[in-house]
């Protein structure tokens, strides 16, 4: 896991904290560049992930938009993306700061869910 979140900070522009696990809570870990750690918020932020794949589910998989299935938050400083792989039950999220560039860590969050699976 520490693998995976060194490779996310270093090709990631603007990187602040990252969290990955299982939606169960198993395996949940962060890491952070800063004071901002995801862990302080574990509790709501898993209920966040949780519910938006029970939502997925309720709905059918329809709003499942292939590989951009995702929750992007958008702070005025930051922004918080998860993307989760509701087969396997695992997410990674990434808080970026507003000065980073999103497109690109949207494009990188596929291999580094993937990567979660070979960790």
């Amino acid at each position: 896991m520490e693998q995976l979140f060194r490779t996310i900070e270093e090709e990631i522009p603007g990187y602040l904290a990252a969290a990955a696990g299982s939606l169960d809570g198993a395996g949940f870990s962060t890491h952070s560049a800063g004071d901002l750690d995801l862990a302080e918020g574990r509790e709501p932020f898993l209920q966040m992930i949780r519910s938006y794949d029970a939502l997925y589910r309720a709905m059918g998989g329809a709003i499942d938009l292939g590989s951009n299935d995702e929750v992007l938050i958008t702070a005025s400083r930051v922004y918080l993306l998860i993307k989760v792989d509701h087969g396997a039950q695992r997410f990674v999220a990434v808080l970026l700061g507003s000065s980073g560039n999103i497109g690109y860590l949207r494009f990188r969050m596929r291999d580094y869910l993937r990567g979660l699976g070979r960790a």
